[in-house]
């Protein structure tokens, strides 16, 4: 499926001829170098404002083992997409590379551990909001294995709880390579997935919002993103050689 088929989506009575959308997401195979910091293009944090005990903690910080998912600011040159980063007021803007954060997984089920030989989160996290809303969402992704924190997905386009649930069950094996987080800190709560994963999940229903999850998946993410007009859009499948 061609960009333009997505963005000009064929009228109502044409859409039996349409093609079922599969997305595809190349699979990183070496540790890429960290973009340098953009200090001018910072996004000023609000103070004085009562955080929620699920807020990310932003401390700066050097990073632990490869990273071989790094954030995708947007560049000097690309004045759109900075502004549109701005609308949804992105923190820290320029900048995540530098907080980086460990986050020690503590829960009673040790599943991730058996999975993963991991114990703890090594997270690059950002902030946005939705125009003319004040609640805040949090994008975090283990930048060594690549696992995305989806839960907030869900929740800025207003999906209901067991949405994610019925992601994993719709895409066969996809359950048995995520991760559902109950317990340790509130921040990390949730269902993390598979990088690839994630962002093929999310171009079927994040397409409003797709220009505040370029810093996670990259520019080309707001070329795959499947239209609200389209048939597939919110359908959540994603092709099974991603899985």
């Amino acid at each position: 499926m061609r960009v333009d088929q997505l963005l000009n989506p064929v009228p109502e009575g044409e859409r039996e001829n349409w093609a079922s959308v599969v997305t595809t997401v190349p699979q990183p195979q070496a540790q890429l170098p960290l973009p340098p910091p953009r200090a001018a293009y910072q996004s000023p944090r609000p103070k004085g404002q009562k955080q929620p005990k699920d807020a990310p903690i932003f401390r700066k910080g050097e990073p632990k083992g490869a990273v071989i998912f790094p954030p995708h600011e947007a560049s000097d040159d690309d004045e759109e997409l900075k502004e549109k980063h701005k609308l949804f007021q992105v923190y820290p803007m320029g900048e995540i590379v530098d907080y980086c954060h460990h986050i020690p997984y503590s829960s009673d089920k040790k599943t991730f551990l058996t999975k993963t030989g991991r114990d703890a989160f090594e997270v690059f996290q950002y902030t946005f909001k939705l125009p003319g809303e004040d609640k805040e969402y949090a994008v975090m992704w283990d930048y060594n294995i690549g696992l995305v924190r989806i839960t907030p997905f869900f929740k800025c386009c207003k999906y209901s709880k067991t949405t994610p649930a019925k992601v994993l069950n719709g895409n066969p094996g996809l359950r048995e390579i995520s991760h559902s987080i109950t317990g340790g800190a509130l921040a990390a709560q949730g269902y993390w997935m598979p990088f690839e994963c994630a962002k093929a999940v999310a171009a079927t229903f994040c397409y409003n919002v797709r220009h505040a999850l370029t810093p996670l998946f990259g520019k080309d993410f707001l070329d795959i993103c499947i239209h609200p007009a389209h048939p597939s859009y919110g359908n959540f499948k994603i092709d099974q050689s991603i899985i």
